[in-house]
């Protein structure tokens, strides 16, 4: 049994949401609270009603409720106005819930949804219902065109919604609140997926006669074997030991997050120092480790000497090539870019592992809150309360006592993935790893009846492959026994996450500021890496964070930090 550690964090669920909704109606923007600091709004929270509701009753007579429709990527082909406002979802709001759901107008990509949001704001025109973002949110936080929702989620939030927003704790209601109101309810996603994972090629460790690496020092080992030892058996010196590409330190694919995280080092995260206050951790010393060791691997050739000029697509070019032992990067990878390698090398076997350590303690991954938007109800709306039916209409479906039917109706494949046309989500924390544990213990009494309409989905083509479709491997790769989310499990059950103390709204520093310094902070440790440079210069490059606005950024970190307690 790993040993507890450090840093004690649960989970959210991870699916990209297509359809978000922007802004309509009226509202007089007035720019009177500092700081994030809400001073106005609406006064739903101020008075405690405490005559009894059903949060799930029927509008009677039916209510209107305005919006915008931002249509994304997964939808956006073949979209038309009348496929959404056709959709089950809009229907059932209709026809369950009594709201008659209105759009304002409808724009396609972030970036058009975005401008749409910002003039918006700006104008102090917002519909009904609006979803932003968290800096967005921070902007309407110093208008009075938003309601106080306090006692509108206290009363009518179902204890499974409430379960749901608060199963990583009180952070995501926290980063919705401003001068003490809650002003939006937030839309949360999952944490713990966005983990790092240690990717590595079970069949090169067999055929070599090799463990799985648990420390840096196996790591390295095990690298120096792929590149040396010819385990793709061509007979030529043409493998390497990890992918890596220049954004290193985006979670994702390719990435060295893995590798900071195993010398405790947690680049771009707000950690606790031993102060107690707030630090960057791009800028602490445990990082020097970190960069010597990523730099040993350069230098005696066990990543490629490109890296720095390869984003992460290109980068995951080299898994399709059957070249790459190692990767370090998120649960998802066994589908992207890892079944590429399979579909090309049939033989191939990527199995998830957890990051290695320095030492014989287990590593802890860095993650952070992640909350897909935020729902805020425009001030003078007269049925505030509606926003949390639609979340609870959601909540019921997706996490209640559903039928297979019903679950289908609205969450199937056909006219697309049915949730993008859902007007307000909030994902259940571990809902994925909650089906990979389903799924396995189905496959382990030979009874799938338990399985909802997604897991059951995993689970036939998890069958497929064991029937020898290798084409349904990363459904293994991710879902199954031996998939990435066994090892998220030993996250999980041995507490080892390391949670970015900072939810907040970007302060105004780091508005200003961060961007550089975080270009700052690749361009020094990809030096440090291809050895143009050296860790004897990291204070140096300390004084150069500070002088690039380190100093105040962490400063207005830490003033969030203490008017939150």
């Amino acid at each position: 049994m790993m040993k507890k550690n450090r840093n004690v964090y649960s989970t959210a669920a991870v699916v990209l949401l297509s359809v978000s909704l922007l802004a309509g109606c009226t509202g007089n923007g007035s720019n009177t609270a500092n700081n994030g600091q809400a001073t106005n709004g609406g006064s739903n929270g101020a008075a405690v009603d405490n005559t009894p509701v059903d949060p799930t009753a029927k509008f009677d007579p039916p209510v209107e409720l305005t919006v915008g429709v931002m249509i994304g990527d997964p939808i956006a082909d073949g979209f038309t106005e009348e496929k959404w406002e056709n959709s089950e979802w809009i229907k059932a709001y209709r026809d369950e819930l009594g709201i008659e759901i209105k759009p304002l107008w409808y724009t396609k990509g972030a970036d058009a949804g975005k401008q749409k949001i910002s003039v918006a704001i700006a104008s102090g025109d917002i519909p009904d219902l609006l979803a932003v973002s968290q800096e967005q949110l921070a902007t309407l936080s110093k208008t009075d065109m938003y309601e106080d929702l306090t006692n509108i989620y206290d009363q009518y939030a179902t204890p499974l919604t409430k379960e749901i927003i608060t199963e990583e704790g009180n952070s995501a209601l926290e980063s919705a609140t401003f001068g003490g109101k809650l002003i939006a309810i937030p839309g949360t996603n999952s944490a713990i997926d966005g983990a790092s994972f240690l990717w590595a090629r079970q069949d090169w460790l067999d055929k070599l006669g090799l463990q799985v690496p648990k420390t840096t020092d196996e790591l390295y080992k095990v690298m120096k074997a792929f590149v040396e030892q010819d385990p793709d058996g061509n007979g030529k010196k043409d493998t390497v030991g990890m992918m890596l590409n220049r954004d290193f330190l985006m979670p994702g694919v390719a990435e060295a997050l893995g590798i900071f995280n195993a010398f405790d080092a947690y680049p771009k995260a707000w950690v606790r120092g031993a102060d107690g206050k707030l630090v960057y951790g791009s800028a602490q010393p445990e990082v020097k480790d970190a960069l010597v060791y990523l730099n040993k691997l350069y230098k005696e050739g066990l990543i490629e000497k490109d890296f720095g000029a390869k984003d992460s697509s290109k980068a995951a070019e080299l898994a399709a090539s059957g070249r790459v032992g190692i990767n370090i990067g998120a649960m998802w990878n066994g589908m992207f870019p890892l079944q590429q390698t399979i579909d090309n090398f049939p033989s191939a076997n990527w199995l998830a592992h957890p990051i290695v350590s320095k030492d014989d303690q287990p590593a802890n991954p860095q993650i952070k809150l992640n909350v897909e938007n935020y729902f805020v109800v425009r001030k003078g709306y007269e049925h505030p309360e509606a926003i949390m039916k639609l979340l609870n209409f959601w909540t019921d479906l997706n996490y209640g006592d559903t039928t297979q039917a019903e679950f289908d109706k609205f969450m199937g494949p056909e006219p697309a993935p049915g949730h993008h046309y859902a007007v307000a989500k909030a994902w259940k924390a571990q809902k994925n790893l909650q089906a990979h544990l389903k799924i396995v213990e189905a496959f382990k009494t030979g009874d799938a009846s338990k399985l909802n309409a997604e897991e059951k989905g995993y689970y036939d083509n998890i069958e497929k492959f064991k029937a020898g479709d290798n084409a349904n491997a990363q459904f293994e790769k991710v879902f199954g026994e031996t998939g990435s989310f066994k090892s998220m499990n030993e996250y999980v059950e041995n507490n080892l996450f390391k949670m970015d103390e900072f939810y907040g709204a970007s302060t105004d520093a780091m508005k200003n500021r961060l961007k550089t310094i975080e270009q700052a902070v690749v361009e020094y440790y990809t030096k440090v890496i291809m050895g143009s440079d050296s860790v004897d210069n990291f204070e140096k490059f300390v004084e150069q964070l500070n002088k690039l606005g380190l100093e105040d950024v962490t400063k207005e970190v830490n003033d969030w930090d203490a008017a939150k307690k």
